[in-house]
């Protein structure tokens, strides 16, 4: 990882002219190791624009694959055989992504699995 955060860096300063890090503190790997939590990954992941007012719709953010989840738009970055494991529909995970209220930070609510 440290040599992908290096390389990123690295072409990012030059395009943009400046210098310094991008990314704050040491990388951390975390096992995932329950369905629910990988399900609650993908939602956080997801809902994370959201959350921290970046948007006020999910769809306006364009790089991210949950239009795909919710088959409104097509895409390839996306196993839709893992998806209908968990969620009946689109309109399932739709509700599940959207009616999530997390606790004071969404930081917060993961401090349990870090």
């Amino acid at each position: 990882m440290q040599a992908i955060f290096n390389s990123y860096s690295k072409a990012f300063n030059k395009m943009y002219q400046r210098s310094g890090t991008l990314f704050e503190g040491p990388f951390k790997a975390i096992l995932v190791d329950e369905e629910a939590y990988l399900v609650h990954l993908c939602r956080y992941i997801h809902r994370n624009l959201l959350d921290a007012n970046l948007v006020t719709e999910l769809s306006d953010w364009v790089y991210s694959n949950y239009l795909e989840w919710i088959e409104k738009r097509r895409g390839r970055i996306i196993d839709r055989a893992f998806v209908k494991i968990f969620f009946a529909t689109p309109e399932d995970y739709e509700k599940f992504v959207l009616d999530y209220d997390p606790p004071g930070s969404t930081r917060e609510g993961l401090e349990k699995y870090l």
